[in-house]
């Protein structure tokens, strides 16, 4: 909806229950969640270019926000219990905050996220941690950045105002609310969804007054305007020379590295890491770094159904899978994909990353096969009427 209050619909396709909303003003790009997808995607204000910038490892995205300064993208998991940021693309993607089972008071359904990126903080509502004491069921978030004021709904009927972000007074500014739920605010307005009535409200931002309806059938709610994306900071020029993410914060702008891997000692870029467990489930294939507190995440790696016999090549840095095409893969752990090999009825597959080979065994011949890692085919290892190999692994180490 404009200014003029035209409203007039941006033509998505692909959305099934969009719930937090965001945008980019330099790039007029929209961002929104979609819990029942499990994606955080993006798009031109036209409706052009729909992509998928989170599409693993989600379960309930509710909250979401864009750091227009540093180029990054926020999110809150509810199902996941996990905040995160990525690089507005999705790359470099790290866990900020995630529940710890042996602190009853660490992160518990974390609902809506606010920015405040030129004095580097993150504001979000969750069920344990509490910045303001009670605030009711905390709900959606949103700044002032003029005024320096946080707003939130209180599910339990109304919107409250912390005011200013610094101190811990706070008012009620409209309530005898059925189900507040999105907020935004705009010049002297606050505007507001309402769950029950699916509708935009509006108010007087300081006092409340002259509430009005604006919209019918509505959710989450956001304001499109460069007066929302105001400012430079630290990271907002070549990525503030950080690699990977780059981070505002009260003491300034740092350099993070994307989960598992590890800040260098000159503080600017990054190292893959060096020991870990690969798993994987049906669908997906997860990376775990023993001994550090960063929780395991699912590799942003496009996969078929009954993943099985997952490999990894240190040298190269690739993780090998068989899939339920019985097709050899292989992919960096951004997701980039390299090669694929297909066989038939394929079983198990083992590396040997010191002389290069592939070994697989295959159901159909009751063979045990060999060929390069580049490629190209040496033949069979084993093959014998008697035998049935299946389950393999090499010693490479004495060869």
């Amino acid at each position: 909806m404009g200014t003029n209050s035209n409203d007039v619909a941006i033509p998505l396709s692909g959305v099934k229950e969009a719930s937090a909303l965001d945008f980019d003003v330099s790039e007029r790009r929209i961002y929104w969640t979609d819990i029942q997808a499990k994606t955080i995607s993006r798009a031109y204000m036209n409706g052009s270019s729909v992509e998928h910038v989170i599409e693993f490892g989600l379960d309930y995205p509710e909250g979401m926000a864009v750091d227009w300064m540093g180029r990054n993208i926020y999110w809150a998991d509810t199902g996941t219990n996990r905040i995160e940021v990525a690089r507005l693309d999705g790359q470099h993607r790290q866990v900020l905050v995630c529940k710890d089972l042996d602190n009853p008071r660490s992160l518990d359904n974390p609902r809506s996220l606010a920015l405040d990126p030129a004095n580097g903080f993150m504001y979000w509502t969750d069920t344990t941690n509490t910045l303001v004491d009670k605030v009711g069921r905390a709900n959606g978030l949103t700044i002032d950045y003029v005024d320096h004021r946080l707003y939130w709904t209180d599910l339990d009927t109304s919107i409250r105002q912390h005011h200013p972000l610094e101190s811990l007074q706070r008012e009620i500014i409209v309530d005898d609310l059925p189900h507040p739920f999105g907020l935004t605010q705009y010049r002297d307005f606050i505007y507001w969804t309402d769950f029950n009535l699916r509708s935009i409200e509006r108010a007087d931002k300081r006092s409340g007054l002259n509430r009005t309806v604006v919209l019918q059938l509505m959710l989450d709610i956001l304001v499109f305007h460069s007066s929302r994306q105001e400012g430079t900071n630290e990271c907002s020029h070549s990525n503030g020379n950080c690699a990977h993410l780059c981070l505002a914060t009260p003491a300034g702008a740092q350099c993070r590295c994307a989960s598992h891997y590890t800040l260098n000692s000159d503080g600017r870029n990054c190292s893959s890491p060096s020991s870990f467990l690969l798993f994987s489930q049906k669908a997906s294939i997860s990376r775990m770094v023993l001994g550090e507190q960063s929780p395991d995440i699912i590799l942003p790696i496009h996969v078929l159904r009954n993943v099985r016999a997952v490999n990894y090549d240190p040298l190269d840095r690739l993780v090998y899978w068989l899939d339920g095409r019985q097709n050899i893969r292989r992919a960096r752990d951004d997701g980039a994909m390299v090669t694929t090999h297909t066989d038939n009825q394929l079983h198990d597959l083992s590396l040997d990353p010191y002389s290069r080979h592939l070994y697989w065994t295959c159901e159909t011949t009751n063979t045990i096969n060999v060929q390069r890692m580049d490629g190209h085919t040496v033949g069979v290892v084993l093959k014998d009427d008697t035998d049935k190999p299946r389950a393999i692994v090499v010693n490479a180490e004495k060869g």
